[in-house]
């Protein structure tokens, strides 16, 4: 299966809102560029209703929701680079950040040793990217 916005959808909003983020205009510009470069002129209004739908589920339901979803994903591996991307938008990659990409990578069911290759590699091609390693004090 190609990677559509609706299986898309709730890594993408999901890696949003993973660390008490928004919808906001970097976010939305990341989308923006993801639906470029993947041809899915939808993926803006289908990630903002996956928020909405996020947001409404409780704890064990949206791990439930998020498993389920990771079912209809064959290109894993891509779909991770997609959440470290979202994670990214803001040049910054938080401890909490760097702790639901592995999250996604365990939920997609990429080994650990994969994933920190993909993040490794990530991080050598992206300029100005900040990764910090203790959590804000504020």
């Amino acid at each position: 299966m190609a990677l559509t916005s609706k299986n898309l959808a709730p890594f993408i909003a999901t890696s949003v809102i993973a660390d008490g983020g928004e919808y906001d205009e970097i976010a939305k510009s990341c989308v923006a560029q993801l639906a470029t470069e993947l041809g899915l002129g939808d993926l803006d209004a289908v990630v903002a209703e996956e928020i909405k739908h996020i947001d409404m589920l409780d704890d064990d339901a949206f791990d439930e929701y998020l498993a389920t979803s990771a079912e209809n994903i064959t290109d894993k591996e891509a779909v991770l680079l997609v959440c470290l991307d979202v994670l990214a938008s803001d040049l910054v990659i938080s401890i909490d950040e760097m702790a639901n990409y592995f999250s996604f990578a365990d939920i997609l069911d990429v080994s650990e040793d994969r994933a920190s290759e993909i993040f490794n590699d990530f991080v050598d091609e992206v300029d100005d990217l900040v990764i910090e390693y203790e959590e804000d004090e504020n």
